[in-house]
């Protein structure tokens, strides 16, 4: 199975192609604009005329309600960027069209900073993860009674991250759930996807190792913990109840007990949707192929069986040219 970076290619590629050229005295003058998933769409270009410093501005459809679920995404994605040399969150600068920008400063840019740029959707993704993350902690410092109530009244963060399906995001005192929304537009995909997802079941409970890993569920309606607050969305997105399926992750302390856990598990999730559904067109493109090649070779045995024509030798016929029948 192919696991998706979490990282943008083409913008370590520009960045890295734009330092190179900086560093050998010839910077590059750059407008390119890079298409990512989920609706997400990079600008890199210059500085106005000041080709040491580059502009990455970003546009993505989850970024007003990631703001919505803690009012402070700019400051979350300042103090994250401020952590790296040569990148700095830009208000002044901010692009027309565009959610974010970021100011690149090539004659201080490392190799990390290059890494940092191209996580920017993940960024902007993270935050309402970061959130959960931080109430979980809240609640867990709570007594007993405590602990349960409040969690019952923590409200579901919601990342609408397409047209349709939305992440739900619901934390509490020993764990946090996350709900994926996806919406199949074919109905042979809901039958590959079941499995897949089964799969995850099996997988986990065959192999020992990646037991401790979060436990997957698969469900057509919506789960306890979201179900009115999907229900409000759906009605708004008028999605058809017969096409919607909603997989489940439950998250434990100790998938987000460290900054390096938290990004991984973060990072993971922000792309299970693109995993999920790719790999769904890859299972059906992978039959239609062993299809084409069955029928193939059937179409070969076919012709082998085909018989040979009678020669001269082996008919005998009358003087007016007709066949003798025996």
């Amino acid at each position: 199975m192919l696991h998706l970076k979490p990282y943008n290619l083409l913008v370590q590629k520009t960045l890295t192609e734009a330092l190179e050229a900086y560093n050998n005295g010839s910077p590059l003058t750059l407008d390119r604009i890079i298409s990512d998933f989920d609706y997400t769409t990079l600008h890199i270009t210059n500085d106005g005329t000041d080709k040491s410093n580059l502009l990455v501005s970003i546009r993505t459809k989850a970024t007003q309600s990631c703001n919505e679920s803690g009012n402070d995404l700019q400051g979350f994605l300042q103090a994250k960027f401020d952590e790296v040399p040569g990148l700095a969150l830009s208000s002044a600068k901010k692009e027309a069209g565009y959610d974010f920008t970021i100011t690149v400063d090539l004659s201080q840019i490392t190799a990390q900073s290059i890494v940092q740029a191209s996580l920017f959707k993940i960024l902007v993704m993270s935050y309402p993860f970061y959130l959960a993350f931080g109430q979980s902690n809240a609640l867990s410092q709570l007594n007993e009674i405590d602990q349960v109530e409040k969690s019952k009244e923590a409200r579901a963060m919601v990342i609408k991250y397409r047209d349709d399906e939305n992440i739900y995001i619901k934390p509490s005192f020993d764990r946090i759930t996350v709900i994926f929304e996806t919406i199949f537009q074919d109905e042979t995909d809901k039958v590959f996807g079941k499995v897949f997802l089964q799969e995850f079941v099996d997988a986990r409970k065959r192999n020992r190792s990646i037991q401790s890993a979060p436990q997957v569920l698969f469900s057509h309606e919506p789960p306890l913990e979201i179900q009115e607050v999907a229900q409000q969305h759906a009605h708004v997105a008028g999605a058809k109840k017969s096409t919607r399926r909603f997989i489940t992750f439950v998250l434990f302390p100790r998938h987000y007990s460290s900054d390096e856990l938290m990004f991984t598990s973060v990072s993971q999730l922000a792309l299970f949707r693109n995993y999920f559904h790719y790999h769904i067109k890859c299972a059906k493109a992978y039959m239609h192929s062993r299809m084409r090649y069955r029928v193939d070779t059937f179409i070969k045995v076919l012709n082998r069986a085909k018989l040979d024509e009678e020669t001269e030798s082996d008919s005998r016929r009358t003087i007016t040219g007709r066949k003798m029948v025996y």
